[in-house]
């Protein structure tokens, strides 16, 4: 019984206590994402293309200038890669 007195179990709860500790901050945290509307993971019902295009619409800017999009015009139009 001399290995259960005194300082000799300290290390073990401190490591127990904190163990447990952190333990019951992660069930908190759980049981509030699962009742806390804002928290909640939403699924949209996307198909593979509508998600495709609403991030290519999200990254892509239009072109509003009229010379720059003559520009590019004449360049696909004169692409040499395309005359093979």
């Amino acid at each position: 019984m001399y290995f259960l007195a005194g300082n000799d179990l300290l290390p073990l709860w401190i490591i127990l206590g904190l163990l447990g500790f952190f333990g019951l901050i992660i069930i908190i945290i759980i049981i509030v994402k699962r009742h806390v509307a804002p928290l909640q993971i939403k699924k949209d019902d996307l198909t593979e293309e509508e998600a495709i295009q609403e991030e290519l619409d999200r990254i892509l800017v239009p072109i509003e200038d009229e010379e720059v999009k003559k520009q590019m015009m004449d360049n696909e139009a004169h692409d040499p890669s395309k005359d093979e």
